[in-house]
């Protein structure tokens, strides 16, 4: 019994050793001449941890692996350095010679920072050089007549849109280059770089033409064929031909970033477009050209090789997964938004089986959290808010995990950041602005602490700065003004460092042009209308200089339109409203320009709508009925369009409701009270809907009180005050919970004193009821005496008060002008105690419209006021019986 016991022992013991692969690798310092690095903690799925020895030499030994089988990176550590090639190491195969595919590379710490900015330098000035030529030789073909005006102005226009395109890519463009391990380069390669980092691109582009990577890839591809047939006895030669046609793959790479920046796109797509011809079976290849395409705008190519991927008889699930992703984003640049869904879900359901057979793997993690990204913004572009928020909800749960098991990682952290991102994003559409602050205050913490680990990383900075600017928005939408101002001022700081670093890069400049439009804005709201204007004309100003130096891009053309927008807003505050309608004018005439060039482009249509209005308003407000009516019924035909379209769209279908209440406001104007009731029933009815699709959207219901506001005036011009005093009432339950809920959301607190004041003059001109209009009148002065406090430049709010003022005093003329507003409000109350119905209603048990009745009221009937409850109900007595009824049915009688 005791031997079989042995015999087992020893025959575990041989299965575990057995079920062992082992794969040996090294650790060597980048652009060292091969020094390697010892004490290095090496960590691979599936393999015990290991320490690198004195020669660089690691030995993992991986559990239940054969050759052939996928191997996951998890981390490498040692103090004081960082992983140069992560991205090759990722996702590899256990060899059959026990040799790890890829040696592991690390520099010190500080160093790929360093080259990063070295290389963006380089890479920066020879784009714009590039440009710079391209664009000269276009004069000279105009001056020469070779092209008419309009072929240059096409031309130009294609250069622009490129030129930028690639300055928005080197930032990855001078990753890879810091990211070159030149011990592991061809010759060629290796003096092609050393030429481009001197300035001379030519003569990089001309050894690397000179060598003829196509023709030569196509000959190792040919050996490579010739290689597999052989057979594995010369596994060596086939190693080598490998390594030959990555170096060659490399320098493809090389030779076509650098005709991009040469302004050679074309020479570049050639050179794919020939390696595809020669063979598209090779994942590699198809996957690098397929990338190309991506870059550079080719988007069917990208389609098509993308598809190719997917449908490869040897492509791993994960790399058929990240082809579909690639997939979807290509259709939803060229606009079919359910074909990139279906894409997103297809990818979502590969990633999703591939983590689920491998919990611990964090390249499928992170695969799945990237699909659950793109499946979001599929359905933002799609409308569909809810849906959009539980993916990138998935999205940051997955981030997380991925965080709290790596916290050394910068991906993941960047990746966590980003999430919050776009989760802060979603609740801000949804109207849900708490949670938005919450999320956003999470980008704000992670992108400071990446940031602050390192400073030369742009797109850290970046992160940053787009991080107070998202905290400032939803500051700025909950009402507090100076917070709003203080996050907007940081993100104003970190992008102008940003320009002045990279004074040529025209997204910074951009940018930098916006924050001071953030600014501007956010000085109007608190009031201070001379700094706002400074601030506006600076975004106008910088704006003006980008659209001038290239005219012909779009998105340019579109900021300057938002400028001239701004612009007209401020004049039109300041009340200088023939310079706010010529600023309005000139917007509404590059809004036309630009949806007539793009029609199908939503944004265009929508910017056109909005000018429209903006025109319509001012034109009101000069007293220009007829021309206001016609921008907003064009404003309304627009805004129809754009919502029968796109029906999910709640952006569009808010903008129909808005359009609905201006020609409501137009026609009430213009007397035409049947009409106007009739456009705000329909903007009502939208606002009702949004809202109860939203309900924690603070701005549908806002729009909902306003359209109870503006039934409730057309209803009390038309005499229907029982109906008016009942829209009165929703319109003063929203605004007061809004202003409950938002205590210092000043466009709450200001639309709430606007109540009072309407309910106001509404008991005093509608009702003969002095005394319930004094009640409205105190809480109005209240209220604009504390935003005037608050205030005290907002020359808005000044005109209420004193508007509010005078009715007080008003009402107050047989009193002394001493005697405090209390006092008076006594007097005046004392003065009163019978009344009469002035028409049929009921007396009820309690103070609401659905509390049992006691009896009915005739026009006429006598009642003794007992109590004023609230604003809406007082308590009477009649013939002994005490109940309540509707205070604006009381008309007051005098004692004598």
């Amino acid at each position: 019994m005791k031997s079989i016991f042995y015999s087992l022992i020893f025959w575990s013991a041989i299965s575990n050793l057995s079920a062992q692969v082992i794969q040996i690798g090294m650790v060597r310092e980048q652009n060292s001449g091969g020094k390697p690095i010892s004490g290095v903690q090496v960590n691979f799925q599936d393999a015990v941890p290991t320490n690198s020895d004195d020669r660089g030499w690691f030995r993992l030994a991986f559990r239940g692996k054969k050759a052939g089988d996928v191997i996951f990176f998890q981390e490498v550590r040692k103090q004081g350095y960082e992983v140069v090639n992560e991205k090759e190491l990722q996702i590899m195969q256990i060899s059959s010679n026990d040799s790890l595919g890829n040696d592991i590379i690390l520099a010190k710490a500080g160093k790929l920072d360093a080259a990063r900015k070295e290389y963006y330098d380089i890479s920066d000035k020879a784009l714009t050089a590039g440009f710079k030529k391209e664009e000269k030789a276009l004069q000279e073909k105009l001056e020469k007549s070779l092209i008419s005006a309009t072929e240059y102005d096409k031309q130009y226009a294609a250069l622009f849109d490129q030129y930028r395109e690639q300055q928005k890519k080197l930032d990855d463009l001078s990753d890879l280059f810091a990211r070159i391990n030149f011990d592991d380069v061809s010759s060629e390669y290796q003096r092609s770089m050393e030429l481009f980092k001197s300035g001379n691109i030519d003569d990089a582009i001309e050894i690397l033409e000179k060598i003829d990577l196509p023709n030569r890839i196509k000959k190792r591809l040919k050996e490579k064929k010739r290689i597999e047939k052989a057979g594995q006895e010369i596994a060596g030669q086939k190693e080598k031909n490998e390594r030959e046609i990555k170096d060659d793959l490399q320098g493809m790479q090389l030779q076509a970033q650098l005709y991009v920046l040469n302004f050679q796109i074309q020479k570049a797509e050639t050179m794919y477009d020939q390696i595809l011809r020669l063979d598209s079976t090779d994942l590699t290849m198809l996957t690098e050209a397929a990338g190309f395409y991506r870059d550079y705008h080719r988007y069917d190519k990208a389609k098509k090789w993308y598809s190719a991927i997917i449908g490869h008889p040897d492509a791993e699930q994960w790399e058929v997964g990240d082809a579909l992703v690639n997939f979807g984003d290509m259709h939803t640049r060229t606009g079919s938004l359910p074909d990139a869904l279906a894409a997103f879900e297809e990818s979502e359901k590969i990633y999703m089986a591939l983590w689920q057979g491998d919990t611990t793997s964090s390249q499928f993690k992170n695969g799945l959290a990237i699909s659950h990204q793109q499946l979001g913004n599929a359905h933002i572009n799609l409308g569909n808010l809810d849906k959009a928020l539980g993916f990138y909800e998935e999205f940051n749960c997955k981030e997380k995990e991925l965080y709290t098991a790596y916290p050394n990682k910068v991906d993941f952290k960047n990746g966590l950041a980003i999430s919050y991102q776009y989760i802060g994003s979603a609740y801000s559409s949804l109207g849900n602005l708490d949670k938005a602050l919450e999320f956003f205050e999470e980008m704000n913490k992670h992108f400071k602490e990446l940031y602050t680990a390192y400073l030369n990383n742009m797109d850290f900075k970046n992160g940053l700065a787009a991080s107070y600017q998202h905290l400032g928005k939803t500051h700025i939408n909950l009402g507090n003004l100076e917070k709003a101002l203080g996050f907007f001022q940081e993100c104003n700081r970190l992008v102008k460092e940003l320009y002045t670093a990279y004074p040529l890069n025209v997204d910074f400049k951009n940018y930098l042009a916006i924050s001071y439009s953030d600014l501007g804005l956010t000085h109007g709201s608190l009031g201070n209308l001379d700094k706002a204007l400074v601030f506006i004309q600076e975004y106008n100003r910088l704006i003006k200089e980008l659209y001038a130096a290239y005219p012909l891009n779009v998105d340019f053309k579109y900021f300057m339109a938002s400028s001239y927008q701004h612009l007209g807003y401020m004049h039109s505050k300041l009340g200088n409203l023939d310079e706010a309608l010529g600023f309005f004018e000139e917007r509404k005439k590059l809004m036309k320009e630009l949806y007539t060039a793009y029609p199908n482009k939503v944004d265009f249509k929508n910017g056109l709508a909005d000018s429209y209005q903006r025109l319509g308003y001012l034109h009101h407000n000069l007293g220009n009925l007829d021309k206001a009516l016609v921008f907003f019924e064009e404003y309304n035909r627009l805004e129809k369009e754009l919502y029968g379209t796109y029906p999910q769209n709640v952006a569009f279908k808010n903008g129909l409701a808005i359009s609905y209440q201006f020609l409501g406001y137009t026609h009430s104007s213009l007397g035409n009270l049947d009409k106007a009731l009739e456009f705000f029933e329909d903007f009502t009815k939208l606002m009702k809907e949004l809202y109860a699709a939203y309900p924690l959207n603070v701005n549908f219901k806002y729009g909902l009180a306003a359209s109870y506001q503006h039934l409730g005036y057309t209803q009390s011009s038309l005499g229907n005050l029982d109906k008016a005093l009942g829209c009165f009432e929703e319109m003063y339950k929203h605004f007061k919970e809004l202003h409950a809920v938002h205590p210092n959301n000043v466009d709450f607190k200001s639309s709430l004193a606007d109540i009072y004041q309407t309910l106001g003059n509404f008991s005093f001109e509608k009702q003969n009821s002095p005394s319930q209009a004094l009640l409205h009148y105190q809480k109005a002065d209240t209220l604009w005496t504390e935003l005037v406090r608050d205030a005290p430049d907002n020359a808005e709010y000044q005109k209420q008060l004193a508007e509010v003022r005078g009715k007080l005093a008003e009402l107050g003329q047989n009193m002394p002008e001493t005697m405090p507003q209390s006092q008076q409000r006594e007097k005046a109350e004392a003065a009163v105690t019978s009344f009469t119905l002035t028409q049929e209603t009921s007396l009820r048990a309690a103070p609401a419209s659905d509390a049992r009745i006691f009896r009915r009221f005739k026009p006429g009937d006598q009642v003794r006021l007992l109590e004023k409850t609230d604003e809406w109900w007082w308590k009477v007595a009649f013939g002994g019986v005490k109940g309540y009824v509707k205070a604006a049915l009381l008309k007051e009688m005098e004692n004598r």
